[in-house]
This record gives structure tokens, C-alpha cells and sequence, in this order.
């Protein structure tokens, strides 16, 4: 199956990337999504959820190590 960015996953690819998304703390899952999903910016981002800019920042990082994680093999959470 080809991703959103014309890269090839498999199925269970996409399930495991969904268990480590799912696996965010809410608010940091909303952010990401905001951000990469809807194509938010940060400073619009923080406006919408009425948040200082330095959380959504915080936020993205967070998620961005999480998502490494789970790249480099080690099991989300």
C-alpha cells in the first residue's frame, strides 16, 4: 500500500504506526495532527487550543521522540 508520502507500507505497518499515535498522551496527539495532518502552523496551533507556543513546540518534540522510538524498534509508551 503506498502512504501519503508515496511510500510503500504494509498493513501492519500502518497498524503499528496507528498503536503508536493512539499511545500519545491526548493533547500531544492533537497537536501532532494539527500540525502534520491539517498543516497547521505552530503559532495557529496555539491560537486554536488557546496554549503558549512554547507547549505546542513541546508537544511536536515529544511526539516527534515517540514516533523515533518506535522507528529505532523499541515498543511505543
Amino acid at each position: 500500500m503506498t502512504g501519503i508520502h508515496g511510500d510503500n507500507h504494509t498493513e501492519e505497518d500502518q497498524e503499528r504506526m496507528r498503536a503508536v499515535l493512539l499511545s500519545l498522551p491526548e493533547p500531544t496527539l492533537r497537536v501532532f495532527l494539527a500540525n502534520r495532518v491539517h498543516g497547521l502552523s505552530y503559532r495557529r496551533i496555539a491560537k486554536r487550543y488557546r496554549m503558549p507556543l512554547w507547549q505546542v513546540r513541546r508537544h511536536m518534540l515529544r511526539a516527534i521522540r515517540h514516533i523515533d522510538r518506535y522507528r529505532d524498534g523499541r515498543p511505543p509508551g
